[in-house]
């Protein structure tokens, strides 16, 4: 009996000394694999950097490339002077309609635009390493504006502005980043107190007091939408659409601006997503420091003006569909003339939107 559980205990020994040894080469192969491949990752990783350091970024004339289109930079200047500001004392051949209507803005908002852009290093007109001078800064707005306005492709222009696509492409992406750089801060944010009070003055003469814009959105058509995103931006109307909200007031001044939100969504899951309904929700908008007297009663809370479809809150005010008492009767006019002025807001510079000027009295239920 002693000699069995001698037997025993050697065997039982022997085979934890085994499984100690098999797990302990199972750990140091794990490890080994681990080392291998971080020194592979390693080794590639300096491959590529070194790689990356060796090839030159900007490849001039070298063989078998093929070699630059002989662009008559001065012709291409001159035709654009010619056409939109005018020759040797001669006047313009296109008018200021046709510019706004071509370019989308008038004739001084580009100028004032050039006038700012055509400092920085990309812009100005360089002199290449042959010693003959590159494009003029007027030829690369004039080429980015003509994207901008009329979607077409890059390349299109080639041959009025004499540039070449890349460059038509990089002139387009600097100018929507120096407009948003330069400009957004100044007009794309909330009034001040002085405007507030200024609309305010505004629309209680036009029978309307506390009401601080026009609150509405439009659904725009995104004419390249991909296949992929078909079913995420396709609205009611089988289209694919981009729902934009906008806020502004009877000169059609855009205070607010947001386009973030797929067609498929109704203006009730945009108003629900919409930083300017947080704000006013949170308290930070609108402020609190104007009032205004409605039946008697001083009201502090601002209101935008708005169509029925949005939840009956007290920063929205309505206008009556089917008017049947007197006071209603004058009060819709004005709020007609208001939606107006809100609808149009995005169609464009083109478009005269009438307003009405005439006091009606306002009455909130």
């Amino acid at each position: 009996m002693e000699m069995d559980a001698s037997t025993d205990d050697a065997s039982g020994s022997s085979s934890d000394d085994g499984r100690g040894q098999s797990d302990g080469s199972a750990d140091e192969l794990l490890a080994a694999v681990i080392g291998a491949r971080s020194l592979f990752l390693m080794r590639r990783h300096r491959r590529n950097a070194a790689q990356r350091a060796r090839r030159r970024r900007f490849v001039g004339s070298v063989a078998r490339r093929r070699a630059n289109r002989p662009r008559d930079f001065d012709q291409g200047k001159r035709g654009i002077m010619r056409d939109y500001f005018g020759v040797d004392g001669q006047p313009p051949v296109y008018g200021e309609r046709t510019f706004e209507r071509r370019f989308r803005v008038p004739r001084s908002v580009f100028m004032r635009i050039y006038e700012a852009i055509r400092d920085p290093a990309f812009w100005r007109q360089s002199i290449n390493a042959t010693g003959r001078p590159q494009a003029h800064a007027l030829q690369k707005l004039v080429a980015a504006f003509r994207v901008l306005a009329s979607g077409e492709s890059y390349d299109r222009a080639d041959e009025y502005v004499r540039l070449s696509k890349s460059t038509i492409e990089v002139a387009t992406k600097k100018l929507t980043e120096f407009i948003v750089e330069e400009w957004e801060p100044v007009y794309l944010r909330p009034p001040n107190d002085e405007e507030v009070e200024r609309m305010l003055e505004r629309n209680a003469a036009r029978g309307m007091p506390g009401c601080i814009g026009s609150l509405d959105f439009t659904h725009w058509e995104w004419a390249a939408c991909p296949k992929g995103l078909a079913g995420q931006y396709q609205n009611r109307k089988k289209r694919r659409t981009i729902v934009m909200e906008t806020v502004c007031d009877e000169d059609l001044y855009i205070w607010h601006f947001l386009i973030a939100a797929p067609g498929s969504l109704n203006d009730l899951n945009v108003l629900r997503i919409s930083p300017l309904y947080f704000d006013v929700v949170d308290g930070v908008w609108a402020p609190r420091s104007f009032s205004f007297c409605v039946n008697g009663r001083t009201r502090r809370l601002l209101y935008y003006f708005s169509d029925g479809v949005y939840p009956k809150c007290p920063f929205f005010c309505f206008s009556v569909p089917q008017p049947h008492h007197t006071h209603r009767k004058k009060f819709q006019p004005a709020l007609g003339s208001a939606e107006q002025g809100r609808r149009a807001a995005p169609r464009g510079p083109d478009r005269e939107v009438p307003h009405s000027s005439a006091p009606w009295p306002l009455w909130l239920s």
